[in-house]
C-alpha cells in the first residue's frame, strides 16, 4: 500500500499546485465567483456519480459504504424536510460570499465543466464493465469525490476562510472534515471507509495496475476542470 500511497501523493501534489488553485487568493472577485459557481455544478453531479457507481458495484460491502456516504449529504436530523442538504449549504455560502442570487440563478455549466461531468460518468460506466469493476469504481469515488475534493476545499478555504470564518455552513465543515488526507496504508473505518475497502480489494498486481490507471484518469479529469480558469496564453505555452 505504501507504493500506492506514494503514487497517489504525487498526483495530489500536482493537483494542489495547479495554478488555478495555487493562485486562488489573488483572483479578482468576479473570477473567484466563476470558479465557485462552476465547482458547484460538480457538487450537484455528485449524487449522480454515486448512484451510477452503486448500480454497477458488485461488492455488497462497497455498495453499503457508498449508500452511507451519499445519504450523509442529505442529513435530516430533526423533523423531516427541515435540514438543508450539503448542496443547499454550498449555495448559502456562495451567496454569503457576495455572489448575487441573479448571477447564481443564471449560471450554466461551461463546456469544460460539462466535459468533466460527462467524462466522469463515462469513466464509471467503463469501470463497471471491467474485470476489476469494484476496485476501479471505489477508486473513482474515493479520488474524485473525497481525496481531490478535500484538496480543492482546502485551497479554496485560503480565500473563503478570511471572509466567512466559522460562519460558513459548507466550506468550513468540509475543510475541517477533510483537513487531513488518509493514506491507504493507514486506512481505517473511522478515517477512510472507501480506502479501507479498497485496500481489501486490491489483492493482485492487475488490481494495482487498474488502481494506478484509474487514478490517472480521474486526475486528468479534475486537472482539465481547473484548466478552464487559466489564461489561454498559459494553456498554449511558449
Amino acid at each position: 500500500m505504501r507504493d500506492l500511497d506514494e503514487f497517489e501523493d504525487g498526483l495530489i501534489d500536482q493537483f494542489r499546485n495547479h495554478p488555478a488553485l495555487r493562485g486562488v487568493t489573488d483572483l479578482p472577485q468576479e473570477e473567484l465567483q466563476n470558479v465557485l459557481l462552476q465547482r458547484r455544478f460538480l457538487s450537484l453531479a455528485c449524487t449522480m456519480v454515486y448512484d451510477l457507481a452503486i448500480d454497477l458495484l458488485t461488492d455488497e460491502r462497497s455498495i453499503r459504504i457508498a449508500r452511507v456516504i451519499i445519504r450523509e449529504k442529505y442529513p435530516d436530523n430533526t423533523s423531516p424536510g427541515s435540514t438543508p442538504s450539503h448542496r443547499e449549504d454550498m449555495m448559502a455560502d456562495i451567496l454569503a460570499l457576495g455572489v448575487p442570487r441573479e448571477t447564481l440563478v443564471r449560471s450554466r455549466k461551461s463546456l469544460a465543466t460539462s466535459a468533466c461531468v460527462d467524462t466522469t460518468m463515462e469513466l464509471i460506466a467503463t469501470a463497471g464493465d471491467s474485470g476489476h469493476a469494484d476496485v476501479e469504481l471505489l477508486t473513482i469515488l474515493r479520488l474524485w469525490g473525497e481525496v481531490l475534493a478535500s484538496v480543492e476545499y482546502g485551497e479554496l478555504w485560503r480565500r473563503i476562510g478570511p471572509v466567512l470564518g466559522d460562519k460558513s455552513v459548507f466550506y468550513y465543515p468540509r475543510h475541517m472534515h477533510d483537513a487531513t488526507s488518509h493514506p491507504l496504508a493507514a486506512a481505517s473505518p473511522l478515517s477512510d471507509r472507501l480506502g479501507l475497502r479498497l485496500v481489501q480489494l486490491i489483492d493482485s498486481r492487475e488490481a494495482r495496475e487498474r488502481f494506478h490507471e484509474t487514478e490517472q484518469a480521474v486526475f486528468a479529469v479534475k486537472m482539465a476542470f481547473y484548466d478552464q480558469f487559466l489564461p489561454q496564453t498559459v494553456l498554449a505555452g511558449p
